[in-house]
């Protein structure tokens, strides 16, 4: 077990040199596209927006920005992420975010008005909040906190479905780093007095 420790803590340095920088089939920066529909591709979008993004098979999105929401201007009025899809979202806006099958989303600053859920969350939860978790807040449908990396709040809508697990019991909130590495210490700290 005192080897596996070292190993565990050294696993995300590997993981990051293993992967190395990924290279985009499509990038939006500058423009507002109509409607983009990825099949097991990949998107970079940096700023301007999309009408309607929507993500099948094993496709990779990466937001890390876009214009200010305003339609055929700025923004993402509309966010599909289906089957085996995964997205990670740095800031942008987005009025409306859906999620399917065994897609997953990482959501760590921006704006979004809007998240709908077609999935179960009995096994695995399929969106993740990298947020304050002291500051989460859900009142009726609507879910409140701050984010961690730029410190804005969010105010989103959470939209259920029929037949489905809600939204809210769908996302993983991770605390601060500051918290789980005092998790980490106080675990060697327990091993260490056994």
């Amino acid at each position: 077990m005192k080897r596996l420790i070292p190993c565990l803590l050294l696993l995300p340095v590997f993981v990051t040199i293993s992967f190395g920088e990924i290279v985009f089939d499509y990038t939006i920066s500058d423009t507002y596209e109509g409607s983009v529909m990825l099949n097991s591709e990949s998107l970079l979008v940096t700023g301007a927006g999309a009408l309607q993004i929507d993500a099948k098979g094993e496709s990779y999105i990466e937001v890390q920005g876009t214009d200010p929401l305003q339609q055929f201007v700025g923004g993402i009025y509309t966010l599909d992420l289906d089957d085996f899809s995964i997205l990670n979202y740095y800031d942008g806006e987005t009025s409306l975010f859906t999620i399917y099958d065994d897609a997953t989303a990482t959501f760590s600053g921006g704006s979004i008005n809007y998240i709908s859920s077609f999935q179960d969350s009995d096994l695995i939860q399929h969106i993740t909040f990298i947020a304050d978790v002291d500051s989460i807040d859900l009142t009726g449908n609507l879910l409140t906190g701050d984010w961690l990396n730029d410190g804005g709040s969010f105010s989103i809508t959470l939209l259920d479905q029929t037949g489905y697990d809600s939204v809210y019991s769908n996302i993983n909130f991770v605390p601060e780093p500051a918290t789980i590495a005092l998790f980490g210490l106080g675990y060697l700290l327990l091993r260490k007095r056994t």
